[in-house]
């Protein structure tokens, strides 16, 4: 069974390892790894100061931030991993009837 600080360490890790990829992608991810590196920080105060609510609520937030898609640091590289597809070809469509006219003006005398 794993204790809180056991959870919270685990959970370090994992973002420090997350905040790595986001630095590979430069200054598209800038924000998002100053808000893992911001939340880190918390959690370590809260272990050191063994605050068990601080330490609850950081542990919740780490736990929100979803591992980065390894594609998405290719495509940031500028590596494509499939050929272009082609624009789809356009549909001919049709020509409609001209629209009917319902009123028919004449000039008045």
């Amino acid at each position: 069974m794993n204790t809180l600080e056991d959870m919270l360490l685990a959970e370090q890790a994992r973002c420090r390892q997350l905040a790595r990829e986001y630095n590979e992608l430069g200054t598209a991810a800038a924000f998002a790894r100053a808000l893992i590196e911001d939340c880190l920080r918390s959690a370590e105060d809260a272990l050191q100061n063994r605050q068990l609510v601080a330490m609850q609520r950081a542990l919740e937030r780490l736990l929100r931030f979803q591992t980065l898609n390894h594609l998405a640091i290719q495509i940031s590289h500028g590596v494509t991993t499939s050929p272009r597809r082609s624009a789809p070809a356009p549909v001919m469509r049709a020509k409609l009837p001209p629209p009917e006219q319902f009123f028919t003006w004449t000039r008045a005398a």
